[in-house]
């Protein structure tokens, strides 16, 4: 698939995501609570696909070869993975999973709901050892993919260990010190990413000038602390900017948008990017992802990918 028909693909399926959201919250409800039969049901149509996936699968676990996956990989080339999922996308109807798996796949925090299921799975009492050691490796693998195809940095991965661990933990108190510490003096050598917004952008955004103009219509009205946050959780949710502190990102938009739009500290964006980054307690979500936060955040994003 070349890189057009990629983009055209994935515009599809954002488009299928943005007028089907609520058979989609519900695939990721699913997801999320470890529904055992949705991944059963994504087994099942892997193995439907690709008849002897499970035979390999198998075949590596028997002989304990699990970090070269070029068979896996070689696998779904010969039964052409990529064109059966398209066809079973545009041929979909409403008892078809494909579509919802894909809209995660693309846009949802796949890789990430991915590792922590495995890493709950290695650590219970009934896995084996054996187990342990497919679970590990295929841990590092699904990391390793997701920084090669461009979907994940190794900082996402680094910030999302840490909050795994802080959710792990039995005392959030350690966090929120942490959290409101005064900020520590940057070590020399140590330089924040600075780059001109346009080339912070994603490569998969077809029409860069178009959303630059909408962020600009967007800061025109909203320009306070929280509204730079959310823009930035927006930008991220949907990866069109590349990861980043907050300096980088506050800066590339004074850079931008200055003579224009008065472009708020740095400080006043952290706090609220930390505010909406935040664990609910008890609830075990973020505050950005409940309540009237959620809704602008999504609203922001449709205004930003339409």
């Amino acid at each position: 698939m070349g890189q057009i028909e990629y983009d055209n693909f994935r515009n599809r399926i954002k488009e299928w995501m943005d007028n089907n959201q609520e058979e989609y919250d519900l695939f990721e409800e699913e997801i999320n609570e470890k529904n055992t039969s949705v991944y059963q049901t994504i087994m099942t149509k892997a193995i439907a696909l690709v008849p002897q996936y499970q035979k390999v699968i198998r075949k590596k676990a028997n002989q304990g070869i699990f970090k070269d996956i070029s068979d896996i990989e070689n696998l779904f080339a010969e039964n052409k993975l990529a064109e059966s999922l398209i066809k079973e996308f545009d041929k979909a109807d409403e008892r078809s999973i494909i579509p919802a798996l894909l809209s995660w796949l693309y846009f949802g925090k796949s890789f990430e709901r991915m590792v922590e299921r495995g890493e709950e799975i290695r650590k219970g009492k009934q896995t084996s050892y054996l187990q342990r050691q497919v679970i590990s490796v295929t841990i590092k693998m699904l990391i390793s993919k997701s920084i090669s195809l461009g979907l994940r940095t190794k900082a996402d991965w680094q910030e999302h260990s840490r909050l795994m661990k802080i959710a792990d933990s039995d005392n959030i108190m350690d966090w929120e010190i942490e959290d409101n510490v005064p900020e520590e003096k940057k070590k020399a050598g140590r330089k924040s990413i600075e780059k001109p917004l346009d080339e912070m952008l994603s490569f998969l955004i077809g029409n860069k000038e178009g959303l630059l103009n909408k962020i600009e219509e967007y800061l025109i009205i909203k320009h306070t602390d929280i509204d730079m946050a959310r823009l930035k959780i927006a930008l991220d949710e949907l990866y069109y900017i590349e990861s980043c502190d907050i300096k980088s990102y506050r800066n590339a938009l004074a850079c931008y948008y200055g003579e224009k739009i008065p472009i708020v500290g740095e400080r006043g964006i952290q706090k609220g990017y930390k505010d909406l980054t935040s664990l609910v307690q008890g609830k075990g979500k973020f505050v950005k992802d409940i309540g009237e936060d959620r809704i602008i955040i999504d609203e922001l994003k449709d205004f930003l990918s339409n």
